[in-house]
């Protein structure tokens, strides 16, 4: 393999589904991301929307209707305000299965497993945090250095309806609209199973 077929394949980008969670909607589609880097799509600042295709939209909550008929929408395109999503979790595919792997197999070599607490109504999220250096949990929550935060083993849940939970092994968390985030040092979190579900 050459030197421009590897940059090639490390900076191509492809389509990943992902879920997305605002205050008020739930929303997945279809965005490119290489490498399955989706925190760096939510971290990259010249563009401040995403544009998704093969969109499905709903609000959150118990599911309202409206003359008989429920709320969620599909749509060829839409576009998202990344400052309004509180939560971004990419969906398995095997056409992605190498780089997933390889992108939380670098996760967890990281120095420093940590658990994070995060409170960002309508959700309270835990889960892990991975920090590239020893550090001191006041430091860290310091020098965070992006907006959008990886998080592994993470569980989300629905304030208003304390049965919602979702689950994901991996999720990107939008550290500016938390109220609340906390660090725990007590090592990672214990696996979780993963997706949505009603207690």
């Amino acid at each position: 393999m050459t030197a421009s077929s590897r940059l090639s394949e490390y900076t191509a980008r492809t389509p990943i589904r992902v879920e997305f969670y605002t205050r008020s909607y739930h929303a997945s589609g279809d965005i490119e991301v290489a490498r399955w880097h989706v925190a760096d799509v939510m971290n990259d600042k010249v563009r401040p929307f995403l544009l998704m295709e093969n969109s499905v939209r709903e609000p959150l909550g118990p599911a309202p209707q409206v003359g008989g008929e429920a709320l969620a929408r599909a749509t060829e395109y839409l576009q998202l305000a990344k400052a309004a999503v509180v939560l971004a979790i990419p969906h398995d595919n095997p056409q992605h299965a190498l780089a997933r792997q390889q992108y939380l197999a670098a996760l967890y070599e990281e120095r420093a497993q940590v658990e994070a607490i995060v409170i960002v109504p309508p959700f309270e999220l835990r889960g892990t945090i991975h920090l590239r250096r020893a550090f001191q949990i006041k430091n860290a929550l310091e020098e965070l250095p992006n907006e959008f935060i990886p998080i592994t083993d993470m569980e989300a849940v629905y304030i208003p309806d304390a049965r919602l939970k979702i689950n994901a092994e991996f999720a990107v968390v939008n550290r500016p609209l938390a109220e609340m985030f906390a660090l725990v040092d007590e090592g990672p979190m214990k696996k979780i199973a993963r997706g949505f579900r009603s207690s």
